[in-house]
């Protein structure tokens, strides 16, 4: 391999590097942190720029400046490859299978475990969350090749709404769990060529809290440290009734400035309050949608 072709390895790893570490070890820090997160994100992006660009002589310097580019790389995608090790290994659990009967006792039990923790916090659990979004599993139990996918997507649904409920929330009121992927069906054989090593389970939630609780309540969900949460959509609506606009009143007439017309006349109501916030307080109920997924790793397709 030339040293043009070493320079191009470089920039492909840097650009999976920005693209997925910066996203994932960056993009989601505290908000009064984005400032700090971005400038972090372009630092990244434009020391990778520099040796993408950099005219580098096929000299004993210009491999070491290579060798010192990729192991900058390296350190990064070890950093990123840890975490997914861990995120799949939590995936994959003890390795034992999981019937349909077991699954559905989960179920329950993950349902008891949210009501219970959302009456210790003065919260309400109701509509589709209080079955955690699998009211149909709880009915009939689902098709064993299913079993595996749906239990994991019901260990992160359950670890979201235990998040949630942690926080200064007072109902949580909609769970849906979406359908499962055409990916989850080509994987229930790992040895298939069709199989993916990892794909997306999609869920949403709805609950109501405080705005101030959310930078924490966001934060939380994709910082999780067994789960590769990603929250893919999030609306907020203000719940609580505004105070009503205080009546117009027409200013007074404006006073004879006097025969000096270059004197400056201070006026009266100069430190009058012209504008009063009416939404968007820290204390202030809102009404959260949210659009999750979660990675699951497919056993024996990971490395």
């Amino acid at each position: 391999m030339n040293i043009s072709e070493n320079k191009r390895v470089v920039a492909l790893s840097a650009l999976f590097a920005l693209a997925f570490g910066g996203i994932m070890f960056y993009g989601y820090g505290e908000s009064q942190k984005h400032a700090a997160n971005e400038a972090e994100i372009a630092q990244i992006r434009d020391r990778f720029d520099a040796y993408v660009n950099a005219e580098i002589a096929p000299t004993k310097q210009g491999l070491k400046e290579v060798k010192g580019a990729l192991g900058e790389v390296s350190a990064v995608n070890k950093e990123m490859q840890a975490d997914m090790n861990r995120y799949a290994a939590y995936c994959w659990g003890d390795g034992k299978a999981v019937s349909a009967l077991e699954f559905q006792k989960r179920l329950q039990d993950a349902c008891k475990k949210v009501q219970s923790l959302a009456s210790a916090n003065q919260a309400k659990v109701t509509g589709s969350a209080a079955d955690l979004g699998m009211r149909t599993h709880q009915k009939a139990a689902p098709v064993a090749d299913n079993v595996p996918f749906l239990d994991f997507q019901l260990k992160a649904v359950s670890r979201v709404v235990e998040t949630i409920l942690a926080a200064d929330v007072t109902n949580v009121s909609k769970v849906y769990c979406e359908a499962l992927p055409e990916a989850a069906f080509e994987s229930r054989d790992a040895n298939s060529r069709k199989a993916k090593p990892y794909f997306p389970l999609g869920f949403e939630v709805a609950f109501e809290a405080k705005r101030g609780a959310l930078p924490a309540i966001i934060n939380s969900i994709v910082k999780d440290k067994d789960f590769f949460l990603t929250i893919t959509g999030i609306a907020v609506e203000g719940n609580d009734k505004l105070a009503s606009v205080d009546a117009y009143k027409a200013p007074a007439a404006n006073e004879p400035a006097g025969s000096d017309l270059g004197e400056e006349t201070v006026s009266e109501s100069a430190g009058e309050v012209v504008a009063v916030q009416k939404t968007g307080a820290q204390t202030e109920t809102v009404r959260v949608y949210m659009t999750v997924q979660v990675l699951y790793f497919t056993p024996g397709k990971t490395k």
